[in-house]
């Protein structure tokens, strides 16, 4: 007696008909990126051939090359590493020099006078702001840039002052007369040439520097400084304000004797 047995056969269907148009054409070729695989008939293996040849910048394959074995898909060749050239280093080194030039280079200092007493129709800060205005810096002690001394009114009792411009040899310009000033600002230029006055004897009174400091606080207090710290340095034009105060005081009190 013969008995027919049924064996199933397992089919593989194309992936890329599937997702096209769910028509099963069966799969010759496998292919394979990383962990994910595509079952592939032979049209659809070659199509997905060239878009990889295409990506990765290969060339079409020479006619004498051999085959490929069905199933595989091509790999790309490597490109040939292009050679770099070296710098040259002898324009490295003449970069080099350059910028150490450059870095050497620095610019000329910027010429300061020194300004003692008040300057004859003029405020502090105006008299100040002319110096700058003309190219210069005002310092109130003499350095390597400073090439002249001006002398207003009261300006022999900035005896520093006056013995930094002794010591390096400065030359003074005496602006006390009214309108020399006014005409070197004009002029846009403070040449110097007059005699430097000997430092005047100041506070014969004997106070301390930190009584006589407490003392120029509270009269600047009550004569245009409400704001004066208690503590720290007292400005420069408050100690010459309450100077030219005091000297006044005295020759009005000779004047009444």
């Amino acid at each position: 007696m013969r008995k027919t047995v049924l064996v199933p056969v397992l089919k593989t269907i194309c992936d890329a008909h599937m997702a096209r148009d769910t028509s099963e054409v069966e799969a010759t070729d496998t292919l394979t990126l990383g962990a994910r695989t595509w079952d592939l008939c032979e049209g659809h293996a070659q199509k997905f051939a060239g878009y990889l040849v295409d990506a990765l910048g290969a060339g079409v394959a020479d006619a004498d090359e051999s085959e490929p074995e069905p199933g595989t898909v091509p790999v790309a060749a490597q490109p040939e590493p292009v050679a770099v050239a070296e710098p040259s280093p002898v324009v490295e080194s003449q970069r080099d020099v350059e910028d150490v030039s450059e870095e050497a280079a620095e610019p000329e200092p910027m010429p300061s006078v020194m300004l003692a007493g008040e300057v004859p129709g003029y405020d502090w800060e105006s008299a100040r702001d002319a110096v700058r205005n003309a190219g210069y810096e005002v310092v109130g002690r003499a350095d390597g840039s400073t090439v002249l001394l001006i002398l207003g009114e009261g300006g022999e009792r900035n005896g520093h002052k006056l013995r930094d411009a002794r010591e390096r040899g400065l030359p003074v310009m005496d602006v006390r007369a009214p309108g020399r000033f006014k005409s070197a600002v004009l002029a846009g230029e403070f040449v110097g040439g007059d005699p430097l006055p000997e430092p005047a004897k100041v506070d014969r009174s004997g106070m301390s520097d930190r009584e006589r400091n407490r003392v120029i606080r509270a009269w600047a207090r009550e004569n245009g400084w409400p704001n004066l710290p208690v503590q720290g340095r007292v400005p420069m034009n408050v100690r010459h304000s309450w100077e030219l105060a005091q000297r006044d005081a005295t020759e009005g009190k000779a004047a009444a004797a």
